[in-house]
C-alpha cells in the first residue's frame, strides 16, 4: 500500500487546484467521462480563488456563485467536473448517494431546467493518505 506524507498530499492538492485558476467552474453533469463529459445540467461559478490551500491534505472550496437558472436535465446527475475558466476539466468525479466521489442526500439528484441550484460546502482531496 502507498502511503503519503502531509507534505506530499497538500502539495499534490495545491498543485491540481493551480491548475483552475481565477472564476472556474463547478459543474454537475449527466454521465460522461473526462473525456466525453455528460450534458452539463447547472453551472456553478468559483470566485477569483477556487480553493483555500491544503491543509491536512485537503483544501475546501471557497464560496461559489449559485446558479439561479439551471440548464436541467430528465437525467440525473451522475457526474460533476471542476473547471478552469477557458473550460478545461481539471477534476472529473462521481456523483451518487453512496459511495460517489461527491456524495448527496437524495437516491438521484434530478435537476430541473430554471431551478436554483448551490453547494454548500465542498472539499477536495488530491491523494489518499
Amino acid at each position: 500500500m502507498v502511503t503519503h506524507s502531509l507534505r506530499a498530499r497538500d502539495i499534490a492538492t495545491n498543485a491540481v487546484l493551480a491548475l483552475i485558476g481565477e472564476f472556474g467552474n463547478f459543474v454537475l453533469r449527466t454521465d460522461g467521462t473526462v473525456t466525453t463529459p455528460g450534458a452539463a445540467v447547472a453551472t456553478l461559478r468559483f470566485g477569483k480563488e477556487a480553493f483555500g490551500p491544503s491543509s491536512g491534505g485537503s483544501a475546501l472550496a471557497n464560496q461559489m456563485e449559485f446558479d439561479f437558472n439551471a440548464a436541467g436535465h430528465a437525467m440525473p446527475v451522475a457526474t460533476a467536473t471542476i473547471e478552469a475558466f477557458d473550460g478545461t476539466i481539471v477534476i472529473h468525479c462521481s456523483v451518487a448517494k453512496k459511495r460517489g466521489d461527491i456524495n448527496t442526500n437524495n437516491d438521484t439528484l434530478v435537476i430541473e431546467p430554471g431551478d436554483t441550484v448551490t453547494c454548500d460546502k465542498f472539499t477536495y482531496t488530491a491523494l489518499k493518505s
